[in-house]
């Protein structure tokens, strides 16, 4: 090899460790500045605007995160959580009062503009289910478990949700879900769906939650009746609404088919739910 050429070889030898050197300083510096992806552990302080969200918060695990919950909440592990107004007619104001770094919710937040609100406030909002749906649940478990550093918590319990809300034998009895012996839930609701998973078959002749008329109940020939328990006192206990001729005409009149469930029960999904199904099935024996 010839003097220039060697000296040639050599130079660039030397100039490319010396890249090298700086490339691996300049990375080093890098790194030591560099301001860490946010992770699911940088959220410590989270709102849950809806108790759907509030309840799988808790059931991970997490409920030292949370820094507010909606006031119809009353999980006893949330007691000492302060409420940030109800999620029926919530504020961004009341949610930025407890200084969250994250806000949680579903479909049931109203009004459904808050998300972009607090969006635009610089405060993270996520609508984790945004329709009333058993699937759409069911991912939002793994989406709140995500964001509380419990991912491989939130997927378990997700399938095990799923597993518990598989359809169950058909009873062919025919049920009205009511909230205050008036309105029912007919079809597309929840209660709707949880009926037919049960195994029943939803009497109620309207769409959504809508009231029905005398001769809709008479109709309906229901085997089973059941009422939101608050209003229980509304309608004059087991005893005087079963007097109703609409509902005296019923087997659910005539037999004691009249029964008193929390709203939660019927009105919208939730962690108890696959429970929920267990105890329809069971009212049709």
């Amino acid at each position: 090899m010839s003097s220039a050429l060697s000296k040639t070889v050599i130079t660039h030898a030397v100039i490319n460790k010396k890249l090298m050197s700086r490339a691996i300083s300049t990375a080093a510096i890098i790194g030591a500045f560099a301001v860490p992806s946010l992770s699911a552990q940088a959220y410590d302080r989270i709102v849950a605007m809806s108790p759907d969200v509030a309840d799988v918060v808790v059931a991970l695990g997490a409920t030292d995160k949370l820094v507010g919950k909606d006031a119809t909440n009353h999980n006893p592990a949330l007691k000492n959580v302060p409420a940030v107004g109800m999620h029926r007619n919530i504020t961004a104001e009341s949610v930025l009062a407890v200084k969250p770094d994250l806000v949680l919710g579903s479909y049931m937040v109203q009004p459904v503009s808050i998300y972009q609100r607090l969006n635009g406030l610089k405060v993270k909002a996520i609508n984790v289910a945004p329709k009333e749906e058993v699937n759409t649940f069911a991912n939002s478990i793994k989406t709140i478990g995500s964001y509380v550093d419990k991912k491989s918590e939130g997927s378990q319990l997700a399938k095990r949700w799923n597993t518990g809300m598989s359809p169950m034998a058909k009873t062919g009895k025919r049920y009205l879900l009511s909230y205050d012996g008036r309105i029912v839930a007919g079809k597309g609701t929840v209660g709707d769906e949880l009926i037919r998973r049960a195994g029943g078959i939803n009497a109620a002749n309207v769409s959504g939650l809508k009231p029905m008329s005398r001769e809709g109940w008479l109709a309906a020939k229901p085997d089973v009746i059941i009422i939101a328990d608050h209003n229980q006192a509304v309608v004059g206990g087991v005893s005087k609404f079963s007097k109703r001729p609409e509902i005296a005409a019923s087997d659910a009149g005539k037999k004691g088919g009249v029964h008193f469930w929390p709203a939660d029960d019927f009105l919208r999904y939730g962690l108890h739910s696959p429970d929920v199904l267990k105890k329809l099935n069971a009212v049709a024996k």
